[in-house]
Parts: C-alpha cells; sequence; structure tokens
C-alpha cells in the first residue's frame, strides 16, 4: 500500500494560519530569549547594545506578525467565542481566540524583556 504525497487539503492555507497565530509569538519569544541572553558577553566587551536591540525588535515583529495572523483567522471564522459545538468552526474559532490571547500575552513578554536593555549595563 502506497500513500499518495499530493493530496490535497482543502482548507490547508486555514489551518496554517491558525496553526501560525497560535504559535509565532511563543517561537519569538524563545527566540528572544536565547539569542539575547547569549549576545550579553559579546555586547558587554563591545559595549555595543544594538545587536541586543536588533535581535528583540526582530522577535517582536515575529510574535506582532503572529498576532495579525491570528486576528485575521480571527475575523475570518467569526468574532463570537465557541460554544459546546464541537463542528470545525467551533474549533476554528477556538484556536483563532486563543492564538489572539497567546499572542497578546507574548507581545507584553517580549516588550517586559526589552526594558532592562534599555536600563542596565551588560556588563552588571
Amino acid at each position: 500500500m502506497t500513500v499518495d504525497p499530493r493530496t490535497d487539503v482543502s482548507d490547508a492555507r486555514h489551518l496554517r494560519g491558525l496553526w501560525a497565530g497560535l504559535l509565532l509569538a511563543p517561537v519569538g519569544f524563545l527566540i528572544n530569549l536565547e539569542v539575547a541572553y547569549a549576545l550579553v558577553p559579546p555586547a558587554c566587551s563591545s559595549h555595543n547594545l544594538l545587536p541586543i536591540h536588533l535581535t528583540q525588535l526582530a522577535c517582536l515583529l515575529l510574535a506582532l506578525v503572529g498576532f495579525l495572523t491570528a486576528w485575521r483567522s480571527w475575523n475570518t471564522v467569526g468574532t463570537n467565542w465557541p460554544g459546546d459545538a464541537g463542528d470545525p468552526l467551533a474549533r476554528s474559532r477556538f484556536m483563532a481566540g486563543t492564538g489572539l490571547l497567546v499572542s497578546a500575552m507574548f507581545l507584553l513578554v517580549i516588550v517586559a524583556q526589552w526594558i532592562p536593555s534599555f536600563v542596565l549595563d551588560p556588563c552588571q
């Protein structure tokens, strides 16, 4: 038995948008956490904070793209919070709404991580 790799999913674009809206902001947060932390020793030795600020800006933009993708998905499937129904529309609304909430939270967390870069010296 073989599997046809050309299987077409009719709403694949919609599903990609739902998953991107749910996962881009947490991925941006994790990248920000790791890369900004790894850039502290070079920033201390060179007294150049630009790479840290650029990393945090890029991660903030990635999280913002996730938020906007979730927002677009939320407006596409409807702006009502799903009830007890188990149909695909309710699941899509749940994923889009959860993506909005998760993305908003991680946007705030990335901003909160960025604030000390303006206040503290990397050598402290």
